[in-house]
């Protein structure tokens, strides 16, 4: 890539022009960029401690066989949030289920957090079916939310934040912490991105956030991320 990048220049240089449709390894060639300060297999050097949360919110078929293979180390706990509960109260239109489903998610997420193990919630695997687009798309924002209000009531002192799902990962930064800008550390591992919040977050300073598309890695790559902060090995 490297070397494209600088036959690209010489030929740019020569009036030649050029439009991509590429990832970021081609702007980073471009930019001459040098390696990133921290290295993936260092990222556990800038957690704040070792006990963290992880957030899955992407339902397609990889995420499920990552989120597989992460609930069998012995550290993880999984805390499910039942998305076939909420599609039968947005169907009879029940608003008291929100509260209840948030504060049974928080009571065990902060009981895991206080015997320092590492709490993984998820939402229930099995695919629905809707009656009208309407419907799922009310459905869709209820989720959405619901995963929203329980990161922003996460246990101030975690040591890290991994947000699994592409749109999860957008309401994990512009909605959960709402961010207005972050410190892009560099990735670790390839396609999954570490940022941290700013020093001067109301309830989260330098926290590491881990944005991780749900189609990237292999089946094992979400346990490999979460032991690379933890500097836990298999």
């Amino acid at each position: 890539m490297d070397q494209f990048a600088d036959d690209l220049t010489t030929a740019a240089t020569q009036g030649k022009k050029f439009l991509f449709r590429s990832a970021a390894s081609l702007l980073t060639a471009l930019a001459a960029l040098p390696p990133q300060p921290t290295a993936p297999e260092k990222m556990n050097k800038i957690t704040r401690s070792s006990v963290g949360v992880i957030i899955v919110g992407s339902h397609v078929k990889k995420t499920t066989q990552q989120l597989q293979q992460l609930l069998e180390l012995p550290e993880i706990v999984g805390v499910e949030v039942d998305v076939n509960q909420i599609k039968k109260n947005i169907e009879i239109n029940n608003q008291s289920y929100k509260n209840e489903q948030l504060e049974t998610a928080l009571t065990q997420i902060h009981k895991i957090h206080t015997e320092g193990k590492i709490p993984v919630v998820y939402t229930s695997r099995k695919e629905l079916q809707f009656a009208d687009t309407v419907t799922r798309l009310a459905f869709g924002q209820a989720v959405s939310a619901l995963l929203v209000e329980i990161t922003q009531n996460l246990p101030p002192d975690i040591g890290f934040l991994i947000s699994k799902g592409g749109i999860t990962s957008n309401d994990t930064l512009s909605k959960a912490l709402q961010l207005r800008s972050a410190r892009l550390i560099g990735q670790v591992i390839s396609g999954v991105s570490v940022i941290t919040t700013t020093a001067n977050h109301p309830k989260f300073p330098d926290l590491p956030v881990i944005l991780f598309p749900g189609n990237v890695g292999n089946d094992s790559a979400l346990a490999l991320a979460y032991q690379r902060l933890t500097n836990i090995t298999s």
